[in-house]
């Protein structure tokens, strides 16, 4: 290849991009050599490669966004930009920007021992208000010349090494403008692609620091497959709120409220598995049996075989979902931890090490496993599960290598596996595990585009008013096949069965699911085969968070641990409440809705009497105060443990 065909301007953006990637990866190689301590215990060299491979992901959209303006400029089609002039300010757009990313990474080293993850924009809030940031700087610049030095280098090399194209004057011009137009036109995609961290499909969203777990054993590892620009860059708008300062007595917010929950002393060990049906959009209002009071009593629901299940289940009063978006409901499920004004696993506080119900019953000898007929990977929950203490994840991946089952031929085109299919994969894969086990599904056909197997389009074509109501009735079938399948299986009666949605719908049809609380009921219950948990509809108000607390109070968990919710079998019907917080903060307890705005209470309604919301009681009753204390209380405790990295028992 000659100089002249290298100096032509998609070779030259490639050249410089390589550059760019070697110093990446030779700020992680620093940043791991460094940090050695913290992790050679746990190193082994799959590991390492896996971080590393992972870390090429991370590194390409920090990468594609701080050489976006470079990357623009170089590959624009006008000849007139090949003067010595444009090429000197191309460059030093390029090695700018560059610069930067290195010396935050290599800054990150040193810091990273303090914080224990990768730097993210919190930092501009943490050190605001701090005066001796130039002392600090020069004294750690002493310590780590070698740094110091590494830098310089790396530097030096951009700038030495830069390509610049030339406009080959032998060739007519229309050559040229044909090649930088093809070079845009390819280039384009591929740098949103790699902004993105993903390809263009439904499937997938734009990688986000979480899903750094994705290729970690431990939390603190993240900080290996991270890379600095890119934690700052992806937490600039996902800011979580800041930790407010409603008391400054210890004892009076511990009093209020504390997450931290004990074992109890009369508690019976019972190690029975553990299944967690996560149903997409699975809304109360589609549930027959929990609205049988609406239109008159005539009420139709689309769920025949969830009501059936429900009648010999334990259920509460008041069941509510934690937010309104899927990507919120696994930690709130799983974790206990609540959507706090942004989802947790866009924040910052997702690197932070957490327990949770996989987490906790693997320690107890449990296998763990979480299924999602998805393509791996889909909506971070890959990286969440595994952050969270699952073992094994079973996708769309897993379900086309078993040869029992027809592969993608039972792709739905869009989403995932169809709900049929994926459920008896599920069941059947839990008879090859050992017991006692932790399982969970999420599962995907009822959602847009509201489509079904061909097979079923005439079975539920007339099914209710909207199209997602025909959905609805195919994964109620398909949840039939799953128990019926289910029940043959040697592990059956040992298992207790947590169905529950990981949101409501936005196709209501009823006025009362179309207000601020109708909008987040979800059902909620326990099937238990054996028939040793309580069955019936209990007084008290469920949420998600409530899932993990409750399910480990059952099974008799010896050890401390923290949840945000409650164990609803060890509270008091009239001490339960649930929260979500998708614009504002709302808190349910007793007969009353509280939508509080960070510093006061907006609106109170009596839901029971008023399932509208149409008459607002604030300043009207005595609830109002102690409510108030105690959201202000849930909100304060969660930020602190959150902004402390405290969110297990120490």
């Amino acid at each position: 290849m000659t100089a002249m065909k290298l100096n032509k301007t998609p070779w030259c953006v490639v050249i410089n991009l390589v550059w760019v990637y070697i110093c990446y990866g030779l700020c992680r190689v620093a940043f791991l050599l460094e940090n050695w301590s913290l992790f050679e215990g746990d190193l082994t060299w799959h590991s390492v490669l896996e971080m590393f491979r992972g870390g090429l992901i991370f590194d390409t959209s920090a990468i594609a966004y701080f050489n976006s303006l470079y990357l623009l400029l170089a590959l624009l089609p006008l000849h007139y930009k090949e003067v010595r002039s444009f090429r000197i300010v191309t460059k030093w757009l390029f090695v700018i920007p560059n610069t930067l990313c290195i010396l935050a990474n290599l800054v990150d080293t040193v810091y990273f021992p303090f914080s224990q993850h990768r730097t993210t924009a919190m930092v501009f809030d943490e050190f605001k208000n701090e005066n001796n940031l130039g002392t600090i700087f020069g004294v750690e610049f002493v310590r780590h010349w070698y740094l110091v030095l590494l830098a310089i280098a790396m530097i030096a090399f951009l700038i030495r090494f830069y390509r610049h194209s030339e406009v080959d004057r032998s060739q007519p011009l229309w050559k040229y403008y044909v090649r930088q137009t093809v070079s845009l036109v390819v280039f384009v995609p591929l740098i949103i692609c790699g902004m993105r961290g993903s390809t263009f499909t439904t499937a997938t969203r734009p990688v986000s620091i979480s899903d750094a777990h994705q290729y970690v054993n431990r939390p603190l590892e993240t900080g290996i497959v991270l890379n600095t620009p890119f934690a700052i860059l992806r937490t600039l708008t996902s800011q979580p709120a800041k930790v407010p300062t409603y008391f400054h007595n210890r004892a009076e917010l511990d009093s209020l409220y504390s997450p931290v929950h004990y074992p109890a002393d009369s508690a019976v060990v019972r190690k029975k598995n553990v299944v967690i049906l996560i149903v997409e959009s699975f809304a109360q209002e589609f549930v027959g049996v929990l609205n049988e009071g609406l239109d008159g009593g005539n009420y139709r629901g689309y769920t025949p075989f969830v009501d059936s299940l429900l009648r010999r289940s334990l259920t509460f009063r008041e069941t509510i979902s934690n937010s309104a978006f899927s990507i919120d409901a696994m930690p709130a499920i799983f974790a206990s931890i609540p959507r706090m004004d942004h989802p947790f696993i866009l924040t910052p506080f997702s690197l932070n090490k957490i327990n949770s119900i996989a987490s906790e019953l693997k320690s107890w000898g449990y296998h763990t496993a979480f299924f999602h007929g998805a393509e791996n990977g889909s909506l971070g929950f890959q990286a969440f599960t595994r952050s969270a203490g699952f073992t094994d994840y079973f996708g769309r991946t897993e379900y086309n290598k078993d040869p029992r089952f027809n592969g993608d031929k039972d792709f739905d085109g869009t989403w995932a596996i169809w709900d049929e299919p994926f459920l008896q994969y599920y069941c059947l894969q839990m008879s090859q595990m050992k017991e006692p086990f932790l399982t969970s599904v999420f599962t995907a056909s009822s959602h847009h585009p509201f489509a079904l197997p061909e097979q079923y389009k005439d079975v539920f074509k007339d099914e209710g008013i909207h199209l997602l109501h025909k959905c609805i009735r195919y994964t109620d079938y398909s949840l039939r096949q799953f128990f019926a399948t289910a029940s043959k299986q040697p592990w059956y009666k040992n298992t207790i069965f947590v169905f529950t949605a990981d949101h409501a719908s936005s196709k209501t049809t009823h006025a009362e699911y179309k207000t601020e609380l109708g909008h987040f009921r979800i059902p909620i219950f326990f099937y238990d085969p054996s028939g040793e948990m309580p069955v019936g509809c209990h007084e008290g108000i469920a949420q998600q968070i409530d899932i993990m607390p409750t399910l480990l109070g059952y099974l008799g968990y010896d050890k401390p641990y923290v949840a945000f919710g409650q164990d609803l079998l060890r509270t008091d019907p009239d001490a339960t409440w649930a929260m979500n917080w998708d614009h504002i903060p709302q808190f349910m307890k007793g007969d009353y809705l509280m939508q509080f705005d960070g510093h006061n209470v907006t609106g109170l309604y009596d839901y029971r009497t008023d399932p509208l919301l149409e008459h607002d009681l604030k300043g009207k009753v005595p609830e109002e105060a102690p409510m108030e204390s105690q959201l202000e209380a849930i909100i304060q405790s969660y930020m602190e443990r959150m902004a402390a990295d405290s969110v297990t028992v120490q």
